[in-house]
């Protein structure tokens, strides 16, 4: 990406994503205390001195990631960014195209997470209905009070609300991806897309 979308909060759900108690305000529909117990439980990981350091990186994203996957539907998030190439995909391609966008994903934004210095807020500032969704808005605001606006969109998943795309500063995570691996898939299939992905997530 070249003007990758901030994402602490990513990976909150992050990404993405204080020392302090998040200020949240309201938290009053199904959607915001969702969102809410995300945003704390991320930051629990976060302030956990056990998990604190650079040597202790992987076991501090990996309790991320596990905070992320009871929230967020990477299956529709990657069939969102891969848009009309899903539905040429069999199952076996689907499966590798998941497993590969979460990891990529979260090692794209691990330097963000190691960043973190403890001073940051979230607000949960309300929520909205669009059509068969729910966007609940949130505020990240940084240690230089830097206010940065992030929206969760979120869509019923049998009997809970789970996110299906990040909107971080106006730019919508998923459509982000899309356009960059459109662009890709223009000189590339989709399998030697997944084979670089691969590529990128293992350092080769």
């Amino acid at each position: 990406m070249n003007a990758r979308p901030r994402c602490l909060a990513v990976l909150t759900g992050a990404l993405v994503l204080a020392a302090a108690t998040a200020a949240t305000a309201g938290a009053g529909t199904p959607q915001e205390a969702i969102i809410k117990k995300t945003i704390d439980a991320a930051f629990a990981v976060l302030k956990d001195k056990a998990l604190a350091g650079r040597e202790k990186r992987p076991r501090r994203i990996a309790a991320l990631r596990a905070v992320a996957d009871r929230t967020f539907n990477w299956s529709e998030m990657a069939r969102g960014s891969l848009g009309a190439q899903w539905r040429g995909l069999n199952a076996a391609q689907r499966g590798r195209f998941v497993d590969v966008f979460k990891e990529v994903l979260a090692a794209r934004y691990m330097d963000d997470i190691d960043r973190f210095q403890g001073t940051e807020t979230v607000t949960v500032d309300g929520s909205a209905a669009q059509g068969d969704e729910v966007v609940v808005r949130t505020t990240l605001v940084t240690g230089s009070r830097e206010r940065v606006p992030i929206d969760y969109r979120m869509r019923a998943q049998q009997d809970t609300w789970m996110v299906v795309d990040i909107n971080i500063e106006g730019v919508s995570l998923v459509n982000h991806f899309r356009k960059t691996f459109a662009g890709a898939l223009a000189n590339m299939t989709v399998d030697q897309l997944i084979d670089r992905l691969e590529g990128q997530r293992s350092g080769r």
